[in-house]
């Protein structure tokens, strides 16, 4: 876990807590950070296959899920 960066783990964490769909809104809301910088943390937690898109296209998503290997991750200990 300590391998991934910070604005990683936090999205990760942020999106465990609310079990639910998130919207890239809501990791420029957690993060504090502008829109570009979070679709850049976003990018990086889909090629890890930490997080996977629900909904749009192939070029553009509107939703996120974490996925359960990302869940596995963070319980790890």
């Amino acid at each position: 876990m300590n391998q991934i960066p910070v604005y990683e783990r936090e999205v990760l964490r942020f999106s465990l807590l609310t079990n639910k769909p998130f919207l890239l809104t809501d990791v420029c809301r957690w993060l504090q950070l502008k829109r570009e910088a979070c679709r850049k943390v976003m990018r990086e937690l889909e090629s890890k296959q930490l997080v996977y898109a629900i909904g749009g296209g192939s070029m553009r998503c509107h939703k996120f899920m974490i996925t359960e290997k990302a869940v596995a991750l963070l319980h790890r200990k």
